[in-house]
């Protein structure tokens, strides 16, 4: 779980603060969200299986990703849609 989360944050580090390459922030955005997606399953499924701080910790392992996707959505991958709209 430990090495999802990580892989899942370096994702949206990658696509919301890398301005190096041309769309690379777009690319890396469309994969966080996929790995977003697994690392949402993945500790969904130890919020249901865990009690007492289990539970907790599990809890903010599910909300994480969720923040991280939205932010994306928003400051990367809205604006690139919406840049490549405006191109055609």
């Amino acid at each position: 779980m430990a090495i999802s989360g990580i892989t899942g944050f370096s994702f949206f580090l990658i696509a919301n603060f890398t301005h190096l390459f041309v769309d690379l922030s777009a690319t890396a955005g469309v994969l966080q969200l996929g790995v977003n997606a697994f690392v949402f399953i993945v500790w969904h499924k130890a919020f249901i299986q865990r009690t007492g701080f289990g539970k907790f910790v599990a809890f903010w392992g599910v909300a994480v990703p969720i923040v991280m996707a939205s932010i994306t959505l928003w400051r990367v991958l809205l604006p690139a849609a919406l840049h490549l709209f405006h191109k055609q």
